[in-house]
């Protein structure tokens, strides 16, 4: 079953790669509330309100619109992937993995959904031989291509790289499209970097003019020890895409494996980067508040996992929006940001490094989350290819240790590209219950690991100019 709007063309995609937050999001949700308006039976006018509102971070709203949109005959498998989402978003999770189901019966073979289906179960019990089960059912009774590079991504996550390399495998001996070629090549950097660079320049030959995969061969390429033959072409991409953050910090990494000079010294690290240590309310014992945000934050976390696809290694995420947070206290966290963050700004007068050229007038937090780490968590090392500047907010953090002294730390400058080049971190910044770090979104930064007690539990976000 399919579903009447399942093709119809005015029906707006379920997700977006990052939130709208600004004056065009704004005047977005308008146009769509003025077509809800002027059509009041379309259901699909309503998907398409329901989903601008989940992209906008407002699950409440979305979840409105898509149960209008069922109400006027709606019933395709967008509006129910739109549902889903924010169901998960609200913390309705039974209810989402039923919404997951439902778009599956209606769409079998809607990566999207499928994904979405892995991830929340993987979140919420930490086994991937049942995030897996779906996507391996549809597999044996219909495989394709595209399901086995889906499988691939996602196993790479939570069975490791190699294991995920040899399911996909078998798919890459005959013709196959390049984008196979491109997770072969992610997975088959954590155990053979030739092999890496092998599927990274076939994916790019097969799309010349796909810049991820350009970018993903000259990283391929770096992590074979040939970073000098990799910086000619970080250069002229950047030259054309000037805001590309991970071409950025790959060029910085390059940078430092060749001994060039305009490698990151220890006086850069000091200057782009920066902490300073909130307040609190005015009025407020700050270790009251510090506690009431931990609680609040505490709240907001029903995973026992790692999201797909991102930084965390034994920890959890939560989806944290400032509009919509509704606790007094993980409130004046944001409201206490906005100091600090136009300091840090102001601190880019005068200087010419990526991150300072762009500074203006004003800003926005286009994202934020918060992570919970316990004994053994860290963060690997990453960048944040989305932002401008990036952060880290403690509200908790773990016990001393004095066998481990910077155990937790926030650390910069350590990367790993596979396991072809590992360079160690330069620079640290300690956590402290109500300190704030602040980073340029390219610069390599992860944490160093924790084994003794207590907890790291930090509020991230990102931040553009405006």
């Amino acid at each position: 079953m399919r579903g009447r709007f399942a093709s119809v063309a005015n029906a707006e995609p379920a997700v977006k790669a990052v939130k709208g937050h600004g004056p065009e999001s704004t005047a977005r949700l308008q146009t769509l509330e003025q077509a809800v308006a002027a059509r009041p039976a379309s259901a699909v006018a309503e998907h398409n309100l329901a989903a601008a509102l989940g992209d906008m971070g407002d699950a409440e709203g979305a979840l409105a619109a898509v149960r209008r949109a069922f109400a006027k005959g709606g019933d395709a498998p967008e509006t129910w992937l739109v549902f889903a989402r924010a169901l998960i978003s609200s913390s309705r999770l039974a209810e989402a993995e039923e919404a997951l189901s439902q778009t599956l019966m209606r769409r079998p073979d809607y990566t999207d959904a499928l994904r979405d289906q892995a991830q929340l179960i993987w979140m919420r019990s930490g086994d991937p031989h049942a995030a897996l089960a779906a996507i391996d059912a549809r597999l044996q009774s219909a495989p394709t291509a595209p399901l086995a590079g889906l499988r691939a991504a996602i196993a790479r996550d939570i069975v490791g790289d190699e294991a995920a390399y040899r399911g996909l495998e078998p798919w890459l001996t005959g013709p196959h499209p390049a984008s196979l070629d491109a997770t072969a090549s992610a997975a088959a950097s954590g155990f053979d970097p030739a092999l890496a660079l092998k599927h990274a320049e076939a994916a790019a030959g097969a799309a010349p003019g796909d810049a991820e995969a350009r970018v993903a061969r000259l990283a391929a390429l770096m992590a074979c020890g040939r970073s000098g033959e990799a910086l000619p072409g970080l250069e002229a991409h950047l030259a054309t895409k000037p805001g590309d953050q991970y071409a950025l910090a790959l060029r910085y990494v390059a940078w430092r494996v060749v001994g060039d000079p305009r490698a990151l010294s220890a006086d850069d690290y000091r200057r782009l980067t920066a902490a300073f240590d909130l307040a609190g309310p005015v009025g407020q014992d700050r270790e009251a508040w510090l506690a009431e945000a931990t609680a609040g934050l505490r709240a907001l976390h029903p995973f026992r996992a790692q999201p797909l696809g991102q930084s965390i290694r034994s920890g959890a995420q939560a989806a944290l929006d400032p509009r919509f947070a509704g606790d007094p206290a993980i409130d004046a966290i944001f409201g206490a940001l906005t100091d600090p963050i136009e300091r840090y700004i102001g601190s880019m007068a005068g200087r010419d490094d990526p991150m300072s050229l762009r500074a203006g007038g004003g800003f926005e937090i286009i994202g934020s989350w918060s992570v919970r780490l316990t004994a053994g968590g860290r963060h690997s090392d990453h960048i944040h290819p989305n932002g401008w500047v990036s952060s880290a907010l403690y509200v908790q953090t773990p016990e001393p240790s004095p066998d481990q002294p910077r155990a937790g730390w926030l650390r910069f400058g350590a990367c790993r590209l596979g396991i072809g080049l590992e360079l160690a971190p330069e620079h640290w910044i300690e956590p402290k219950p109500g300190r704030v770090a602040l980073f340029p979104s390219w610069m390599w930064h992860g944490t160093e690991p924790f084994t003794g007690g207590g907890e790291r539990l930090t509020v991230a976000f990102d931040v553009q100019p405006r």
